[in-house]
C-alpha cells in the first residue's frame, strides 16, 4: 500500500526502483502517466557496457599504433641514436605504466570514473592531435623535437586516467546480486580481453605500415581521428551508465582497517549467536559507508 501510495503506477508494466540508487542513476526511469509511452530506460549490463568495450578497443588501437614505432620515428626523422632512442622510449614507457596509479585514486577519491574517464579522454586527444602536428611541416624544424615529446607526454597523461577507470566502470555495469548480471560480468571480461587483444593487433599492424609506407603525419593522425570515435562512443552510452559518487580515498580506508583491527586486537568473536554489529544496525551501517554491506565469511578468520 505505502508503494502504490509513492509509485501509484506500479502495474506489471512499471517497476519499483529503490530511491538512492536512483538518485545515483541505478535502476529505471518510469514514466507518470498510463496513457503516455513508457518511459523504461534500463541502466546497466549490456546495454551500457558495450559501449565501454568499444571505448576501450579503439583506445587500445590508438595506444599500440602510437607506442610502437616510436624508436623508428626517433632515430629516423629526428636523427638520435638508437640507444638514445630506446633510452627516451623507454622513461615515457615507465610513465605512461605509473600513472594509472595516480589516475586510479583521483578518480576513487575526487572525480568518480565517468568524469576522469572523459576528461583523460580530452587530454588524450590533445596530445595525439599535438603529436600530429609536431611530425608535420606546420612546426619548425627546431621545435620539432621538443613539441614531439611534450605530446607524448600529454598521451601518458591521458592513458594515466584512462587505464585504470575504463574496466572498473564496465564492471560496475553488472550487479553481482543479481544471478543473471553476475553471469553476465563473467562474459563481459571474456570479450573485454578479446577487444583489447583485437584493437592492439589491428592498430600494430594498420598504422606501422601507414606509417613506413604512407607518412608519419597521417600514422599519428589516424590515432587521433581513432581516439575522438572513442569519445564519441563512450558519450553516446552516457544515458544508459550507472554512475557511482566517490567514497574518498582508498589509502584512508585501508589505514582505517589497520587502526581498527590494532584497537579491536583484544576482543573475541561472539561463538554463540550473537548477530554483528553491522547485522543489528543494518540502515546505520549502510548509510555511515553508502556502500553494499558484505556477507560475513570465515575465509580471512
Amino acid at each position: 500500500m505505502e508503494d502504490s501510495t509513492k509509485y501509484p503506477l506500479l502495474t506489471e508494466n512499471y517497476i519499483n526502483v529503490d530511491d538512492e540508487d536512483h538518485d545515483q542513476g541505478v535502476g529505471l526511469k518510469i514514466s507518470i502517466d498510463q496513457h503516455e509511452q513508457p518511459l523504461q530506460v534500463i541502466k546497466g549490463g549490456w546495454k551500457s557496457s558495450i559501449y565501454i568495450i568499444g571505448v576501450e578497443v579503439a583506445e587500445r588501437f590508438v595506444f599500440a599504433g602510437t607506442s610502437g614505432n616510436l624508436i623508428t620515428y626517433i632515430t629516423d626523422v629526428l636523427g638520435a641514436s638508437t640507444a638514445k632512442a630506446a633510452q627516451h622510449v623507454n622513461v615515457w614507457s615507465g610513465v605512461a605504466t605509473l600513472l594509472p596509479l595516480l589516475g586510479a585514486i583521483i578518480a576513487d577519491s575526487y572525480l568518480g570514473r565517468f568524469n576522469t574517464i572523459l576528461i583523460s579522454s580530452f587530454i588524450y586527444i590533445m596530445g595525439l592531435v599535438m603529436l600530429t602536428l609536431s611530425v608535420s611541416t606546420l612546426i619548425p624544424l627546431k621545435f620539432q623535437y621538443w613539441v614531439f615529446f611534450f605530446s607524448l607526454y600529454f598521451v601518458a597523461i591521458g592513458e594515466g586516467g584512462h587505464k585504470p577507470c575504463v574496466q572498473t566502470f564496465g564492471a560496475e555495469q553488472f550487479d553481482e546480486s543479481i544471478p543473471e548480471e553476475k553471469k553476465a560480468k563473467s562474459s563481459f571480461f571474456n570479450w573485454w580481453y578479446f577487444g583489447i587483444c583485437s584493437g592492439s593487433l589491428v592498430g600494430m599492424f594498420v598504422v606501422y605500415y601507414i606509417q613506413e609506407n604512407v607518412g608519419w603525419m597521417i600514422g599519428f593522425g589516424l590515432p587521433a581521428l581513432a581516439m575522438v570515435l572513442a569519445l564519441v562512443i563512450f558519450l553516446l552510452g552516457s544515458r544508459f551508465y550507472r554512475s557511482h559518487v566517490p567514497k574518498g580515498s582508498p589509502f584512508v580506508r585501508i589505514i582505517q582497517v589497520f587502526v581498527a583491527a590494532y584497537r579491536k586486537r583484544h576482543l573475541c568473536v561472539s561463538k554463540d549467536g550473537i548477530p554483528l554489529y553491522e547485522e543489528e544496525n543494518r540502515d546505520d551501517a549502510g548509510s555511515a559507508s553508502k556502500g553494499r554491506i558484505l556477507a560475513p565469511t570465515k575465509q580471512l578468520k
